[in-house]
């Protein structure tokens, strides 16, 4: 038996079946199915006796359980104002004209067609004949692009087609990770309400071609609105809410059902009372009032917090699979559009272009072990993508020392090119299927990942507005253009442009890099993920705090430790309110210790809080060298340098860490470099919540 291999196909090459759509150009908008090595068959199909397929499907046994609970705390929250997002969606209202070539939106007409190499099926698993793809070609109406030029929004919850046919696509149903749900003429999977630009309609009047931000593809034109332009105008400055609970039924008024709310749906509302939102908005029969219930849905965009990760986690745990939106359902990219542009933040519609979104940092040629290292380093939960060819994952944080990821995916490829299912959304390991023993190694997905890249929630403007006031309102300082200003006129860079690894961070960090990694203020104590705060920039603290030995101790007061148990007295520095929110927590601790004594024995006796030194193996000077750290009791603390088996270990009780961080201070705790008793004046984090 011969086999070919091929570009653009998907399933078989890949050890994971995520099977989402790459993109050919992604500045066009056109997408194709992932690549890969591909080998496939070019045999006729067995007869329904043979048992050629039997045995290549398994299923995996999870690693991780299946619900919210095993999910770790998000360890910062941050909102966005959606306006990216809003715009590129309504961006497609606006074409006056298709902002790509009729080669690239009619890529499909051309690819999805029988050749020596590869054969398709329809889903009664018969020979799609060569007579069929050409009426689907000549239906298409090609010379028609652009004629329409409309634009139009959606009725219903639809699919976006390939090719302008309801029936399937399939490759080589016999294989393992081919036949349904793997139907190539299917693209993707958009909410009711969506913006859409009409090119044009096909030769028989069923189908449209339209253009948005996930793609140029076909609809069925009973399930599209053409829109007049105050209809544009209308859409455009209304309010929005985000669907938090999928397939959830929505109603008119007098409880007619009207459509299913979908998660990453953006809706348009006129109003809202205690209990649910009230719009307007356009179906199949017409324009029609709803409403929805604030169980169900809330304003757009969803505050990226806990709470709301978890909600439209539960919802979507345990869903089934479905290859560009089959039947309505997911694979590993659209999940992750939905999911995330729920909080604003605008996804790609194939896992590699997300997988290029914000900073990448490249996990190629690493061993596992290696990436695992960079992984619990660099990552940060809940804003970090895991890239592999034909798959993309969410990283949720640790469990212990293992990585979690969130993904929707089809299953691992196994010895005998089966596949060990999963089949939906899920929570794994990155090492799930490592106890099969017909699963390579190589196939795992630590294996498999090549790069990681970690995208803002905020837009890259909000985000930068936002960490300048924090420097502003933390600092004194003001902040105009790209300059740091200080009061005396010296400037310094607040960007300077660079892409910087976790050791450059540490030693070379600007002022923007202090927040390369979100600090998880007031959060319970859960296990570190990054060492978000261990990034400074010394020429903000020298000019601050003073620059030399002289200048600190001239700038140094004294701060009466728990005066009514031991009363030490400590020097801080005084400037910029340091010793003042120091001497705040001290008053704060030593009322907390009348209610809970037991609390004392980590306070009584601090190692110390100025001391000009550089942090041990390093270069780098200790943020007690500027007096605006404290290290409290010694002998009930946990240094990750002291620890014999690396493992993080915390005996500091989360009353003391809160009083602290309610006064701007950061806690060494919550670093993977762990250092309990270490607590730092940075008043940043807290103004950039």
């Amino acid at each position: 038996m011969k086999f070919y291999k091929f570009i653009f196909s998907v399933a078989t090459a890949l050890a994971m079946l995520g099977g989402c759509a790459s993109s050919k150009d992604a500045t066009s908008a056109v997408n194709l199915p992932d690549q890969g090595a591909n080998t496939a068959s070019a045999y006729d199909m067995p007869e329904e006796s043979a048992d050629e397929n039997l045995g290549h499907i398994s299923y995996l046994k999870f690693d991780v359980d299946q619900n919210v609970n095993a999910l770790p705390i998000l360890p910062f929250e941050a909102q966005s104002s959606g306006e990216t997002l809003l715009q590129k969606r309504f961006n497609s209202l606006d074409l006056r004209a298709p902002s790509t070539t009729a080669k690239d939106a009619f890529w499909a007409l051309d690819y999805y067609k029988n050749t020596a190499k590869r054969q398709y099926y329809f889903s009664n698993m018969r020979k799609i004949p060569n007579e069929w793809f050409e009426k689907v070609r000549k239906n298409a109406s090609v010379e028609s692009f652009g004629k329409v030029s409309l634009p139009a929004i959606t009725t219903a919850n639809t699919s976006l087609r390939n090719i302008p046919t309801d029936e399937a696509v399939l490759y080589n149903p016999v294989r393992a990770g081919e036949g349904l749900p793997f139907d190539y003429a299917q693209l993707s999977f958009i909410s009711i309400g969506y913006p859409l630009y009409v090119s044009h309609f096909s030769a028989d009047g069923a189908w449209a071609f339209v253009g948005s931000d996930a793609a140029w593809a076909w609809v069925k034109s009973t399930e599209i609105k053409i829109l007049s332009a105050d209809g544009v105008r209308e859409l455009k400055n209304s309010k929005f809410l985000s669907i938090v609970k999928d397939e959830e039924p929505v109603y008119d008024k007098n409880g007619n059902f009207l459509f299913y709310g979908r998660i990453g749906a953006i809706l348009p509302f006129q109003s809202e009372d205690q209990f649910k939102f009230y719009g307007k908005i356009q179906t199949q029969n017409g324009l029609k009032n709803y409403e929805i219930s604030k169980q169900s849905a809330s304003r757009f965009p969803l505050k990226f917090s806990d709470e709301n990760v978890r909600t439209l986690a539960s919802s979507l745990l345990g869903q089934s699979y479905g290859w560009g939106g089959f039947g309505g359902k997911r694979d590993c990219s659209l999940f992750l559009q939905d999911f995330l542009g729920s909080f604003g933040v605008w996804l790609p519609r194939n896992s590699k272009a997300q997988g290029q979104i914000g900073k990448v940092v490249s996990l190629a040629n690493l061993s596992a072990e290696e990436k695992l290292r960079v992984i619990k380093t660099q990552a940060v939960p809940y804003r970090t993508l895991f890239h592999m060819n034909g798959h993309i994952m969410l990283y949720a944080g640790l469990r212990g020392d293992e990585p979690l990821a969130v993904h929707d995916v089809w299953g691992i490829r196994t010895k005998d090119n089966g596949r060990a299912m999963i089949g939906g959304v899920a929570i794994t390991t990155l090492k799930i299927g490592s106890d099969v023993s017909d699963i390579d190694p190589k196939r795992l997905l630590v294996s498999r990942i090549n790069s990681m890249n970690t995208f803002e929630v905020a837009s890259g403007e909000e985000a930068v507005r936002a960490k300048k006031s924090a420097i502003e309102k933390a600092y004194g300082v003001k902040i105009v253009g790209n300059e740091v200003v200080f009061a005396d006129g010296s400037k310094i860079k607040f960007d300077d442009g660079e892409a910087k690894d976790t050791a450059h961070l540490l030693n070379l960090a600007d002022v923007e890099d202090t927040f390369a990694q979100p600090y998880p203020l007031f959060k319970p104590l859960a296990l570190p993920s990054n060492d978000a705060g261990r990034y400074r920039n010394y020429e903000l603290l020298d000019k601050i705090y003073g620059a030399s030995e002289a200048e600190v101790k001239a700038n140094l007061t004294g701060v009466v430790w728990l005066k009514n148990h031991g009363g030490k007295t400590f020097k801080f520095n005084s400037k910029n309110g340091a010793a003042a929110a120091l001497q705040a927590v001290s008053n704060e601790l030593d009322a907390l210790v009348v209610q809970k004594p037991e609390l004392l024995k980590f306070l009584d006796n601090p190692s110390g809080t100025f001391n000009w030194r550089v942090i041990e193996g390093t270069k780098r000077k200790s943020a007690h060298s500027y007096g605006i750290a404290i290290d409290i009791n010694t002998d009930k603390s946990d240094y990750w340098r002291w620890s014999k088996d690396g493992r993080y270990r915390n005996q500091i009780p989360e009353d003391i860490v809160r009083v602290f961080e309610k006064h701007g201070f950061i806690w060494g705790g919550r670093w993977v470099s762990f250092d309990t008793m270490h607590f730092e004046y940075r008043p940043e984090f807290g103004h950039l919540r």
